[in-house]
């Protein structure tokens, strides 16, 4: 069976998701894989090619130093799930990558299952990128019993092109939130904090929006050293304000460019599903997904997943005062004008990157 992959935004709901995907017994929920390949901010490049299997390995549990340094820090995101102060990596040593989300939600023991993989992927044969990071999805699934595969990671709907392309017979889920509401939430959340301070670290450094952290930190300005290199001191990152107004752009941009991929792709293989509808009807919602991922509901998975929603994370944006919010609309209405345009069926143009 292929590999579905859900997209989004991030801060859309698709950690809420993974979790209850991960009730289900028949589904392997991978979570935030391709942090784990280019690390938390998606800044360095997709890891294609050929390579073997220690390749892989060395490329999945290399420590991410931005994570390491939310940990320290205290500043450990819901998609982090490692049993910080009682496992056996820590942040000051170096965690491995794939430990942070990805083995951390399929299992209570992710050391264990670490070591499982420790065993068996490093004397794998040099075969494609794609190939083995498939072998790697279907040595958990055999481990764990759980046939159907589903990546999520927060921010992946700018890969859609990529993914078609790396993975042919892939399917998808496209996962979507109130453009404000999702602003909002990224202008509090962390990682969306931090990768704001790498954007303006790119530009007052003359650096292309997709510069990589190696390019960045290379021509770093004086205001970012400690806190973009190391010792990647993020202490005052909760104290940050930042306009969701700058989030309700970035917002766009991505709904615009991943609602236009999406158009590309035979209806069959996608799916579209609100964040909204998530909580306000959690059981139908989930009944259509599982449809869709061919898998039996089960009323206990629908009843367990259903525990996990809290309604209270909507309307986030109503709460802004007049200016705030008539400046955020404006900023979101390209992405609000594109998804539209997408879930209706309307043509669009295409958009660059």
């Amino acid at each position: 069976m292929p590999v579905t992959f859900v997209v989004s935004t991030g801060r859309a709901g698709s950690t809420l998701l993974s979790r209850m995907l991960a009730l289900h017994p028949q589904l392997l929920s991978v979570s935030e894989f391709f942090s784990v390949l280019q690390g938390m901010l998606r800044r360095d490049p997709y890891p294609d090619g050929e390579m073997d299997g220690r390749g892989l390995w060395q490329l999945v549990t290399a420590p991410d130093p931005l994570a390491d340094a939310m940990v320290r820090g205290g500043q450990a995101v819901p998609e982090m799930f490692y049993p910080y102060g009682s496992g056996r990596f820590t942040a000051e040593a170096g965690i491995p990558n794939i430990c942070h989300s990805l083995l951390s939600l399929l299992s209570e023991d992710p050391d264990r299952l670490y070591d499982e993989l420790a065993a068996q992927v490093p004397s794998w044969p040099t075969r494609s990128a794609a190939d083995q990071y498939l072998a790697l999805f279907g040595l958990l699934a055999r481990i764990l019993g759980r046939p159907v595969i589903v990546e999520r990671s927060g921010g992946s709907l700018i890969m859609v092109k990529k993914l078609v392309a790396e993975f042919p017979d892939a399917r998808f889920v496209f996962m979507y939130r109130d453009g404000m509401d999702t602003a909002v939430s990224m202008s509090r959340f962390p990682m969306f904090k931090l990768g704001m301070l790498v954007v303006r670290a790119a530009e007052q450094a003359g650096l292309p929006g997709n510069a990589t952290m190696a390019q960045i930190q290379a021509k770093l300005p004086a205001e970012y050293e400690g806190v973009l290199s190391p010792p990647y001191d993020l202490s005052g990152l909760p104290a940050m304000r930042m306009s969701p107004v700058l989030f309700g752009r970035r917002w766009s941009a991505m709904i615009r460019y991943g609602t236009s991929a999406l158009a590309e792709l035979p209806a069959q293989i996608q799916s579209a599903l609100s964040y909204e509808d998530l909580l306000s009807d959690p059981a139908a919602e989930l009944s259509g997904l599982a449809k869709f991922l061919g898998v039996d509901a089960g009323q206990d998975w629908i009843d367990a997943a259903a525990r996990l929603v809290a309604t209270d994370r909507a309307g986030a944006a109503s709460k802004l005062d007049a200016r705030l919010e008539a400046d955020l609309r404006e900023a979101c209405e390209p992405g609000n004008q594109a998804l539209t345009a997408f879930l209706t069926g309307t043509a669009f143009p295409p958009v660059q990157t």
